[in-house]
């Protein structure tokens, strides 16, 4: 097989492949159909998401500085807003903002 053979397949086997990736997720959650998988996913994703980006901001914060108060305020306001709106993209933007404006000080 020579180089263009191989680009073609290549790229046909990419389409293919991003097209069904595409198509699945409407076979599998037609309209009309209750799934409790889907439930699930779209029940724990956005605490799950918080998790994560609450992991990445403390896993390289160094303790014995001052990054320790303005990264606690930070996420006092992204918890308090959490409990208080229950939005969690309201919540991420706001401890972010108020993050990134400490930092910028």
């Amino acid at each position: 097989m020579n180089e263009l053979e191989y680009l073609i397949v290549v790229i046909i086997v990419m389409a293919l492949s991003t097209y069904f990736t595409r198509l699945i997720p409407f076979i599998l959650f037609s309209p009309g159909r209750e799934s409790s998988l889907l439930n699930y996913v779209a029940k724990s994703t956005p605490p799950m998401v918080m998790m994560i980006l609450v992991i990445y901001m403390l896993r390289d914060m160094n303790y014995y500085s001052f990054e320790l108060v303005y990264t606690s305020i930070a996420l006092a306001v992204t918890i308090g807003i959490q409990v208080y709106k229950r939005n969690a993209l309201l919540s991420i933007v706001a401890g972010t903002a108020v993050y990134m404006f400490f930092v910028q000080i």
